[in-house]
């Protein structure tokens, strides 16, 4: 008997060990039963450390103390009803990942339930942290689903099918099987889903360019290797940009449709072969100008040159012999002179070609000075007063810029007030592009311009007239009034533009003129 004790004792002290130190939460509870044997309530009478821990209740706490009372959910919950249920059938109950939150317990739980005499034995385990980890992990799959659903680019998983090679071991890629795909690959293919899961990559596209593709496929399973490929596919009339990534044993495949860029390209390559033709034709019209310009300087001219040489003989010759008849060599050598010099004009006008000779650094004191000193004579006339203010160095065609304000210092000159003493005054300032008027639009960008006024108090002129002052062969007064031929101004706005700026002008008649010349910085 007391070997028999003995062992029983060391079992108690093994089976008291060992349910202190489980991690899974042991209890015993012990039937409550009214006089007619009816189950009301249940009593702790054992439970472990680590079913205390999972409970967040202290052993004292629990142990003789009513389930009821102690977990005051636990009748809504549904524990009394399985606690009652195993009692009276004698047989064990399993639940998984059963909920609780109430009472201070909030998790999962892994319950067994197990009849002891008038009693039930319940182990738990807690199974919050891995239920978490799962809800967590299905709300990750379902965002990264929304995302890939929604997602303009097509999405495409596919799964080698392999068969055995001729060694009998190793085997080789004969195929593939969509495993995974999205919304937008079924409409960039035009395929159902049961279509696309049913059938094969070699039954889709067997008649298909795409299936050239399938090498290339088997090489990045196979090595590892990305893949990149534009394909054009008719039957979907579709540009399409595929690129390829390992993934296990087959590979993921992003797709985009990049038929807008490529008929853009298109466009683009359109556009310029289209620039490239009228660049041509300009090339064949500058020939062409440079004809006109050899006929203007030799064979026009050379009809006018004789016709002032011989109205110059007549005078000589026959000046006394003419009477009133000399009117009429007067009246025709002055429409040669005016001949003469509308062809230069007219020359000088084409020789401005579309695009600047030469870009250089060009101080435009420079020009200006260069420009005074050959109006010396004029100016000496018109008993001028000019000033000029630092102007500065620009990027363009001297020769041009120097027309220019050789131009529109000859028009101050020439359009002056009989009763007034000339004053042209030349000043500089810097302009933001967004402080440009209105209606000042030039033809190069840039972040801010030079502003180069010339303003004289001369007869000046009505505005309504402003767009007409640019164009060649317009003038405002009569021959008879001011010698010109009207090409001028023409001329000052061809610079401007093959500068890459703009010109304008502002006027009053009767109190001058300021012309405005925008170059960009």
């Amino acid at each position: 008997m007391n070997v028999e004790h003995q062992v029983n004792s060391e079992l108690g002290h093994l089976f008291q060990h060992i349910i202190n130190d489980s991690q899974t939460g042991i209890c015993v509870l012990d039937a409550v039963r009214d006089a007619a044997g009816t189950v009301l309530d249940f009593r702790f009478s054992l439970i472990n450390p680590a079913g205390t821990d999972i409970l967040g209740h202290h052993p004292e706490k629990l142990i003789g103390k009513s389930l009821i009372e102690s977990f005051s959910q636990v009748e809504k919950s549904g524990f009394l009803d399985l606690y009652r249920g195993v009692l009276d059938s004698g047989k064990s109950a399993r639940l998984l990942e059963v909920p609780y939150f109430a009472d201070g317990v909030e998790g999962w739980f892994d319950i067994n339930v197990t009849k002891y005499q008038d009693s039930v034995i319940v182990t738990f385990v807690d199974m919050s942290t891995l239920k978490r980890i799962q809800i967590a992990e299905k709300k990750q799959a379902a965002f990264f689903n929304q995302l890939l659903q929604t997602s303009p680019s097509g999405v495409v998983a596919y799964e080698a099918v392999r068969a055995r090679g001729a060694d009998g071991e190793s085997t080789v890629i004969t195929d593939f099987r969509a495993i995974f795909f999205n919304a937008t690959y079924e409409r960039m293919f035009g395929e159902s889903a049961s279509t696309i899961y049913s059938r094969s990559f070699r039954e889709r596209f067997d008649h298909e360019s795409d299936a050239e593709l399938f090498p290339f496929y088997a090489d990045i399973v196979t090595t590892g290797h990305s893949f990149q490929h534009e394909r054009y596919y008719k039957r979907q009339q579709k540009w399409l940009q595929l690129s390829g990534e390992k993934l296990f044993d087959g590979f993921l495949l992003i797709i985009n449709d990049i038929t807008a860029q490529k008929e853009a390209e298109l466009a683009q390559q359109k556009l310029t072969e289209a620039l490239q033709l009228a660049n041509q034709e300009l090339i064949r019209s500058n020939v062409n100008l440079q004809q006109f310009a050899y006929i203007a300087s030799h064979d026009l001219q050379e009809p006018l040159r004789k016709i002032q040489s011989f109205g110059n003989l007549l005078q000589l010759r026959y000046s006394d012999s003419l009477g009133n008849e000399r009117d009429y060599i007067d009246r025709m050598q002055t429409a040669a002179v005016r001949m003469s010099t509308l062809i230069r004009d007219l020359l000088s006008y084409s020789r401005i070609s579309t695009r600047r000779d030469k870009s250089q650094s060009v101080a435009l004191n420079t020009v200006v000075d260069e420009v005074l000193s050959d109006l010396q004579i004029s100016i000496a006339e018109a008993k001028a007063d000019i000033q000029v203010d630092p102007l500065p160095t620009v990027i363009g065609d001297a020769t041009q810029l120097g027309q220019l304000f050789q131009n529109l210092i000859g028009n101050a000159l020439k359009f002056r007030r009989a009763d007034t003493v000339s004053q042209i005054t030349i000043s500089y300032r810097r302009v933001l592009a967004h402080e440009l008027p209105g209606t000042i639009k030039p033809v190069q960008a840039a972040g801010a311009y030079h502003c180069i006024d010339l303003t004289d108090n001369g007869i000046g002129f009505d505005e309504k007239y402003l767009d007409r002052i640019f164009q060649v062969f317009q003038r405002l007064h009569g021959k008879s009034e001011f010698a010109g031929t009207g090409i001028g101004l023409a001329i000052c706005e061809k610079v401007a533009v093959n500068h890459g700026g703009a010109i304008t002008a502002s006027s009053r008649p009767g109190v001058g003129t300021t012309f405005s010349v925008y170059l960009p910085d």
